[in-house]
């Protein structure tokens, strides 16, 4: 198992440098740069070189977070590395300064029950509804691809509804994500889904395909072995599987865009 491992780590590895594609970052300093805008605190970050750098200003990609959100140090450079694609990343504050704290034996988690009641569509969507007017308006893109981490895996299919703003998506093991919201999708979206994923499980990803197969919709789907929850933003990199989830996730987004 272990030399298997070894085995499609390499083959990760050969096709990053066949491809030029960095691998994907999971510690470090953030390089993007937070702003206020209209009353929401939103992470820029652009390729290597600043905005003149980026392959097309009327294109960027939004980050649609996990529930750790903003304060989560892998979230920030993962948006970094994303920038990767050669478009601008911006990443709002989904939970207006009240993200899901990362728990340790001295913090235990907060009832995340009473969280999620603090944080319902309606406030989400207004919040992405405003940075997605932000983004046309201000930054002048006009074309908006989108990735969705667990929380966020909602959401994106959310506002690639007709009329709502994001034309092209990936998601990673999603969260509450109902039928109608997959019905919903009017364009290109590629799933990143783990085996280990209790939330987004083989029931739910095999209806998700269903509908979209019944829907003749252009999609792909993609399962990670001994992939848990959460892998595609925070795993144990020091595990073969888990890391090759990771850093294959994170390439499936990079060549969906």
């Amino acid at each position: 198992m272990l030399r298997l491992a070894a085995i499609a780590l390499a083959a990760i590895s050969a096709v990053q440098a066949a491809n030029s594609c960095p691998a994907v970052r999971s510690e470090g300093e953030p390089q993007g740069q937070i702003k206020n805008v209209n009353g929401t605190q939103i992470y820029h970050t652009y390729p290597a070189g600043g905005p003149k750098a980026s392959r097309d200003n009327t294109k960027a990609i939004l980050y649609v977070s996990d529930i750790f959100g903003l304060p989560l140090l892998q979230n920030k450079v993962l948006a970094d590395s994303l920038t990767q694609t050669s478009y601008p990343v911006i990443f709002p504050d989904l939970f207006s300064g009240d993200a899901y704290p990362v728990t340790t034996p001295d913090h235990p988690a907060p009832d995340l029950t009473e969280w999620i009641a603090r944080h319902p569509p309606a406030a989400v969507d207004a919040i992405l509804d405003k940075t997605i007017a932000y983004m046309r308006s201000e930054l002048g893109v006009t074309k908006i691809g989108a990735v969705g981490y667990c929380f966020g895996g909602k959401y994106v299919p959310r506002h690639m509804a007709e009329g709502k703003g994001i034309d092209v998506g990936f998601i990673a093991h999603p969260s509450g994500l109902e039928d109608g919201e997959i019905k919903a999708i009017a364009g290109p979206i590629s799933v990143a889904a783990g085996q280990l994923d209790g939330t987004f499980n083989a029931a739910a990803r095999r209806n998700a395909e269903d509908i979209l197969t019944g829907m003749n919709a252009v999609f792909q789907t993609v399962l990670y072995s001994q992939a848990p929850h959460g892998f595609a933003v925070r795993v144990n990199m020091s595990a073969p599987a888990e890391k090759f989830a990771k850093e294959g996730a994170f390439l499936q987004a990079v060549k969906w865009f």
